[in-house]
């Protein structure tokens, strides 16, 4: 099959309106520039940024759609009825028609539909990227935000009785049968104080469902979605769609009873790969990403949803051999809720992420307390409020995926004061927290004996160690 043929057909024809526009980096900077203008004006707001271009921005497709009708899918043949019925109920939604479909007919064919695929998205994004089709649509209101959410009968999909997802993504997210995404904005970068890890695994796992290029609201915005869903006869109140999840059988607690003796869970809190002196990124490891649970005995128990094959697993199993070189692993697959219903169970018998985070978070404020000289319980709510609490109380709320993504945090600012010279990382960030102390009016008592240790690390720090 030639596709470089069809790829020039395609692009003369008409234009692709389904590729991810925010990947090009003028648009994107430009796209950001506008959101912070925004936001910075309107505190309250929220607001989406559109192309006029490329109206249906998706992350998560198995075809592509152009102006002219044309659809081109690259699933394999077996799924492509499904495939096609998915992408025009989808694209009716949004008020188009397919008038032409390409498509792999043959077994054979379907790497060639994959790379055509690949080449329609490099294609469009090397065209010519005109900042003036950008438009800021604003919202002034959680209200008005749901009024254009729901408009057409739009079914909250994350809401709804027709579906099986579980009820804590609606503190996160929300997710429209039109490919509408919602995300809270503190989940807006990995690298955040509340990590995107979940939000990342709930996006890329959905392979059946389109989604659109994510939206980032204030909370009372995602709070004001699933308020309005619940006057519609779909939706299932959270209590009921946890009763809906696949539940684990007898058999299977049965089963997980003769697991869990005599082993210790090693990725109750995230193996981590290094480079050199740095630590990778957790997501490349993280248990609430890859699904999977990790004994010090090399016993690891991965979802059977995603870890069918020995193809799906190479790439983990990779990455947990980098960061555990000598340990033989002993698979097992079991159903994905046992996953959970794993970890559920390991907290119960041993120190938690939740408890190890917040031991951790108690020794911080012990150092800040000695070496500022500040009371100890004035050092808590500094080293909370340092790192994105609002006081050390609100800390003990953590949950275990949230204290998997912070300790991963506290340890690579503790590897970069290390690797600096400084002896822990409130040296490390010395300044900042006198600045926070000052701010807070927390008076200290150590203050030339703060200065000369500061001195004295930085000192370190220009002579290379």
């Amino acid at each position: 099959m030639n596709t470089q043929n069809l790829l020039t057909k395609l692009f003369t024809e008409g234009n692709c309106l389904t590729y991810n526009w925010y990947l090009q980096d003028n648009l994107l900077h430009s796209a950001r520039k506008m959101r912070e203008q925004f936001e910075a004006e309107n505190p309250h707001g929220a607001c989406i940024i559109e192309n006029i271009a490329v109206p249906l921005p998706c992350k998560h497709l198995n075809f592509r759609y152009f102006s002219n009708g044309a659809l081109v899918i690259h699933t394999p043949p077996a799924h492509a009825e499904n495939t096609i019925k998915q992408a025009t109920d989808f694209l009716a939604r949004h008020g188009y028609t397919v008038k032409q479909i390409f498509a792999p007919q043959q077994k054979d064919e379907w790497q060639d539909y994959i790379d055509l695929y690949i080449k329609i998205y490099h294609k469009a994004c090397a065209l010519p990227a005109d900042e003036k089709n950008l438009h800021l649509r604003a919202f002034n209101s959680p209200t008005e935000f749901a009024d254009y959410c729901f408009k057409n009968n739009n079914v909250l999909l994350t809401a709804s009785k027709a579906e099986t997802f579980a009820p804590k993504y609606r503190q996160m997210l929300a997710l429209f049968a039109n490919g509408l995404f919602v995300v809270d904005e503190k989940y807006r970068d990995f690298d955040s104080f509340y990590g995107d890890v979940e939000v990342s695994f709930f996006e890329n796992r959905l392979c059946d469902y389109p989604i659109m290029h994510p939206i980032y609201v204030p909370h009372a915005y995602l709070q004001a979605l699933y308020e309005r869903a619940t006057k519609y006869d779909w939706y299932i109140a959270p209590q009921d769609a946890e009763k809906s999840l696949p539940q684990i059988t007898a058999t299977e607690m049965k089963h997980i009873e003769r697991i869990l003796p005599n082993r210790t869970c090693i990725s109750i809190i995230t193996p981590r790969k290094t480079y050199r002196d740095i630590f990778l990124d957790p997501l490349e490891t993280s248990p609430d990403y890859h699904r999977y649970v990790l004994f010090n005995d090399g016993k690891l128990v991965l979802s059977a949803k995603y870890y069918a094959d020995e193809i799906s697993q190479k790439h983990l199993l990779e990455d947990l051999k980098c960061c555990l070189p000598q340990m033989q692993f002993d698979i097992e697959l079991l159903p994905d809720s046992c996953i959970d219903y794993l970890y559920a169970e390991i907290i119960k018998r041993q120190k938690s992420a939740h408890d190890t985070y917040i031991e951790m978070m108690r020794i911080k404020a012990e150092h800040i307390s000695r070496i500022f000289g500040v009371p100890l319980i004035l050092a808590q709510d500094a080293a909370a409020k340092f790192v994105g609490w609002n006081n050390f109380d609100e800390i003990y709320s953590v949950t275990e995926p949230h204290a998997r993504h912070l300790i991963a945090q506290e340890q690579n600012m503790n590897l970069r004061a290390k690797n600096l010279g400084f002896g822990n990382s409130i040296y490390y960030n010395g300044l900042k927290y006198y600045d926070l102390l000052k701010a807070q009016n927390i008076p200290y008592e150590n203050q030339q004996a703060f200065y000369q240790q500061m001195k004295k690390h930085y000192g370190n720090t220009k002579n290379g160690g």
